[in-house]
């Protein structure tokens, strides 16, 4: 059953019931973060220092059910793979669009996780050593979710379930078919840094790669400025008293150039050789009526906010002139960061610029509908009025926290000229029993009620007709 969808007219418009023509059907998917949760490089004690202001700029290092991600998202692929389809129009999909965040630590072996989930292959990223497996550390009681009934951990009078065979069951491999659809995707913050915040160094490489995995804050350890401290020393949060695990090689960080030489050879759309020569992930992508404008939002120094190069500028006005010029065509830009993340002045880089440089050049094209964005784990959309006449701005709730949707997308041009984006949210379809079944309801359990409901976003920002006048 189609569901009823809330009418935004914030940018002029009138909304039509004639159907007009369908110019594009695709899937926004964003922040789904595959992730190792047994890598040395994961510093989830900080998670037990959130009632500590200093320490809130770096959560969430550990969520209850961060073996579950890779999971949850796998049956994601698998509901667009059923039915990949435009609910309202019919239109086939014409491509699965995810804006960044697809692996949470910059380690290879989630890299090769992600891509096998999205392409076809098998995934495995093991949950023996992780937070939720006790049976390797101590103190007692333990400070996270255990699932094991016979450990007394301090989650259980929060109403956090037993779970039999939780660890051999999160451990087990996942064999995906793949979206069978044509897919991209641009690299988050998560995708290149440590935690989605601080470079990778040979010291942070080396602990990764190791046989020790700590869980505990290392000893005397009390940074003054614990963001700080964690993007110029990430290696020193990873240094507490530990346990032996197995060595894992394809822990090591990827680096940029390696993101896109992956995506290359994987098949995501809009990447080629050019992109690799020149190690630059922005790009587009043609359809017969729609340019997707992809680019890295990702700020070279660091930190989990972003920023835009003035030569990144440059090039997006020139390829959304490009667009101005085939009258008819309208253009869609896709990013990890939306203009409420493009903050990052990390390093006072002249080169560097924020979200207002951004929307100035968008707003010189009248072809510029709307900007698919992710990073803030919430459903919104909020208008972005210019002399153009404005576009959208469409960010789509994480997998990994709740609500755990996508969003389809159908562009629709009517017969009087006007644009509507008709945005539908989707849930994944495992019922109960299941690990991505398990995975919502513990994302849920971990959002407090008024967060939960602010993720999900408000009445005009699920299910909506979003109207632009004709250009």
């Amino acid at each position: 059953m189609v569901p009823a969808r809330f009418v935004r007219t914030d940018l002029g418009g009138t909304a039509t019931d004639n159907r007009g023509e369908t110019l594009l059907s695709l899937v926004h998917i964003t922040d789904m973060h595959v992730l190792d949760a047994a890598s040395p490089t994961r510093a989830e004690w900080v998670e037990l220092e959130a009632d500590d202001p200093a320490f809130r700029p770096l959560l969430h290092m550990h969520r209850p059910y961060d073996t579950l991600t890779a999971f949850a998202f796998d049956a994601h692929v698998r509901s667009i793979a059923a039915d990949p389809v435009g609910p309202v129009s019919g239109r086939p999909l014409d491509i699965v669009v995810s804006t960044g965040d697809n692996i949470d630590n910059a380690q290879r072996n989630e890299l090769d996780a992600y891509l096998a989930i999205m392409t076809g292959g098998v995934a495995r990223l093991d949950a023996e050593g992780s937070a939720q497996d006790p049976s390797r550390d101590g103190p007692r009681p333990w400070p996270y979710w255990s699932p094991d009934a016979s450990v007394p951990d301090t989650w259980r009078a929060l109403g956090y379930p037993e779970v039999d065979e939780f660890i051999e069951r999160a451990s087990a491999a996942i064999v995906s078919r793949g979206l069978g659809v044509e897919w991209t995707s641009v690299p988050g913050n998560h995708d290149l840094m440590l935690q989605g915040t601080a470079l990778p160094s040979p010291a942070t490489n080396a602990i990764a790669t190791g046989a020790v995995k700590s869980l505990r804050r290392p000893a005397g350890f009390a940074p003054a400025d614990p963001i700080a401290a964690y993007l110029e020393r990430p290696d020193e949060f990873s240094t507490g008293a530990g346990f032996p695990i197995d060595a894992v090689p394809a822990r090591r960080a990827i680096d940029r150039l390696e993101w896109i030489e992956s995506h290359v050879a994987a098949g995501a759309s809009g990447f080629s050789a050019a992109n690799i020569r020149e190690s630059r992930v922005d790009t587009y992508i043609d359809f017969e009526h729609v340019r997707l404008i992809l680019f890295d939002t990702n700020h070279p120094a660091g930190d989990f906010e972003g920023s835009v190069g003035v030569q990144q500028l440059a090039w997006l006005d020139d390829r959304l002139a490009e667009v101005d010029r085939e009258p008819g065509r309208i253009a869609i830009l896709v990013s990890h960061h939306g203009a409420n993340s493009l903050v990052n002045e990390r390093g006072h880089d002249p080169s560097r610029r924020l979200a207002s440089d951004l929307t100035d050049v968008a707003h010189r094209h009248p072809c510029v509908v709307a900007w698919l964005v992710g990073h803030r784990h919430i459903n919104r959309i909020e208008p972005r009025p210019g002399t153009s006449g404005g576009f959208w701005e469409i960010t789509t709730s994480s997998t990994i926290d709740w609500p755990s949707q996508t969003r389809t997308i159908e562009v629709v041009r009517h017969d009087d000229g006007s644009i509507e984006l008709i945005c539908t949210l989707n849930d994944h379809r495992d019922g109960a029993g299941t690990l991505a079944a398990l995975h919502r309801d513990l994302a849920h359990r971990f959002t407090q009620t008024g967060a939960a409901t602010r993720m999900a976003g408000r009445e005009g920002d699920g299910n909506v007709r979003l109207v632009l006048p004709s250009r």
